[in-house]
């Protein structure tokens, strides 16, 4: 039997794992309003963060929306202050999207919001509770390392893998 088969260890995982991050995405989804932030604003948040300047057409083809949609968002958000467009400085013709001072604060505000649940689910926990999950996250991370350098962090598919698609972790 094999940990990908109904009842494996990766199913009995998954089974454990499911409500804690449905209650996440709750919290999150709550902060992101709190904050006046569809879940589409927070990911262009979180997209120009981790990427920075990003031309608009891509930003588009990320939140897999047409160009015209993709800058009425980000004009939205403009209007709120959190992003701005600028010209790229070798290329003037290209548009990129930033996060502003006021936007990164914002995307850190909900994020800390967030975080701070889990680090009180956490430090509910014995020190030993808290070494194991630790020990267990330290190998789910290195595993998650090993699998993107080998599948790469493409967004457009899924790797295939013995003939079978495999969704990216």
């Amino acid at each position: 039997m094999t940990t990908t088969e109904a009842g494996g260890p990766a199913d009995r995982i998954i089974t454990l794992i499911a409500p804690l991050v449905g209650h996440q995405r709750h919290k999150w989804a709550a902060q992101c309003q709190a904050y006046g932030l569809s879940m589409l604003h927070f990911q262009v948040l979180a997209i120009l963060d981790a990427d920075g300047p990003t031309p608009m057409s891509r930003l588009a083809e990320q939140l897999d929306v047409g160009f015209s949609n993709a800058t009425g968002i980000v004009g939205r958000l403009e209007e709120r202050g959190v992003v701005v467009r600028v010209h790229d400085e070798t290329d003037r013709r290209m548009v990129l999207a930033q996060l502003t001072p006021e936007g990164i604060a914002m995307l850190h505000q909900v994020e800390d919001t967030r975080l701070g649940h889990i680090r009180q689910l956490l430090e509910s926990m014995s020190a030993e509770e808290q070494q194991t999950v630790l020990a267990a996250l330290e190998l789910l991370a290195s595993t998650h390392e090993r699998f993107h350098a080998e599948f790469g962090d493409t967004h457009s598919h899924a790797p295939v893998r013995d003939g079978k698609e495999t969704v990216h972790a």
